[in-house]
């Protein structure tokens, strides 16, 4: 199949979870013999598309000028959120051109405000690589007893009326969990919709030979993203304290990018270190004892578990991180639910250097065997091919 992708850009480094899976699935797809096409804002640095084999590139028009390309059929609504996405209308035509002008048999929109380029697509399947169900994704942040989430129950409104106004020009929808489908069918109404469990490089993610320094633990991701925000503010605040009173000397190590003003509140007191915008952090990764995922929001699979389970660390999580996961009782997380049992959880990770090997390697050992993008791009393909044959 001749497959286009159409995202906004293609970052490197690969910063967000859209970058991450986008790359990978093309890649893995084009091993399974299709043949990638990729429409862009701009042309995506070398670094970002080394190792895709594209027959076809192409660019967005500068804004502004007028649409050239099939004629838009977006409906009131759907026009009504393309302007509040402030989509050029001249993009939709030039997805619409771009298909017509490669002779797609699919195009693929990544992200989130992609869904008006597919209104002037025509005789082509159309699928939204969603990877999360907004709806439940701004829903799960809302806690009622903080003022400061109360604005994320809109956005749920907003982002489920968005998808149920488009559900019309969806052929398949892919989704990284099984609660994620469920909620695009309830929310959206869509039924093609083929969960898509994301996979991990284990070739680039591997484990690295490093002294590691005691008693330390580390978290990493986008810094401006909901729920890993809430993540830390809920450690920092419930398991911190216990983790320090007992081991003074005991250290949070956070990595990401774009820190927000409540992750900055957090770091550079009480043992809670920033690193912001490493390119790439494996060897500071390798440094630290134990790796912890402490979500209590969002949906979704966590890109962050599966390269610590490949880089064989040791990690400490909540249930909520397991969302979607193959048999994770073969990883040898360890699970608390409650503060005490984190701060028990982390205490013996770190007094056991064998304890520490041994739930790296079973991490390792499971991730390679139930997280591989060849295993997600076929499941993906099967839908492909389902669309492609209406």
């Amino acid at each position: 199949m001749r497959l286009l992708f159409v995202k906004d850009s293609l970052a490197w480094p690969r910063s967000s979870g859209h970058d991450v899976h986008t790359y990978h699935m093309m890649r893995a797809l084009a091993a399974l013999g299709h043949r990638l096409g990729l429409l862009t804002a701009s042309p995506p640095p070398p670094e970002a598309v080394a190792g895709l084999p594209l027959d076809w590139t192409g660019t967005f028009p500068p804004p502004g000028e007028p649409p050239r390309g099939p004629a838009s059929q977006l409906g009131h609504l759907q026009e009504k959120f393309r302007d509040y996405w402030g989509v050029d209308p001249n993009r939709v035509a030039a997805v619409g051109a771009a298909a017509d002008e490669w002779d797609a048999d699919a195009v693929v929109v990544v992200g989130l405000n992609v869904l008006p380029y597919l209104g002037a697509v025509r005789g082509r399947a159309r699928v939204w690589y969603a990877a999360d169900e907004w709806f439940w994704h701004h829903a799960s942040q809302v806690k009622l007893l903080d003022r400061r989430t109360w604005g994320e129950a809109k956005q749920a409104l907003v982002k489920g009326l968005y998808e149920r106004a488009y559900r019309s020009l969806l052929d398949r929808v892919w989704v990284v969990t099984e609660p994620d489908r469920r909620a695009m069918r309830w929310v959206a109404g869509v039924t093609g919709i083929d969960v898509v469990p994301n996979g991990v490089d284990g070739d680039y993610y591997t484990p690295l030979a490093a002294e590691q320094d005691e008693r330390t633990c580390t978290f990493w991701g986008r810094l401006d993203f909901g729920p890993n925000v809430q993540a830390l503010e809920w450690f920092c605040g419930a398991v911190w304290p216990r983790v320090r009173a007992a081991h003074p000397d005991a250290r949070l190590r956070v990595f990401g990018f774009n820190p927000t003003a409540p992750v900055l509140a957090l770091v550079g007191h009480d043992g809670v270190e920033l690193a912001a915008d490493l390119p790439d952090l494996r060897a500071e990764v390798a440094r630290q004892q134990v790796v912890v995922l402490p979500f209590v929001s969002g949906g979704g699979i966590k890109n962050k578990l599966l390269e610590a389970a490949a880089m064989g660390k040791p990690v400490v999580c909540s249930p909520t991180a397991l969302n979607g996961l193959r048999r994770p009782e073969e990883a040898g997380f360890v699970l608390p639910r409650t503060p005490a049992e984190w701060a028990e959880g982390l205490a013996g990770l770190w007094a056991d250097a064998a304890k520490r090997a041994s739930a790296g390697a079973a991490a390792r050992a499971w991730v390679v065997a139930h997280h591989s993008w060849e295993t997600a791009a076929r499941t993906a393909e099967a839908g492909l091919k389902e669309a492609v044959r209406r």
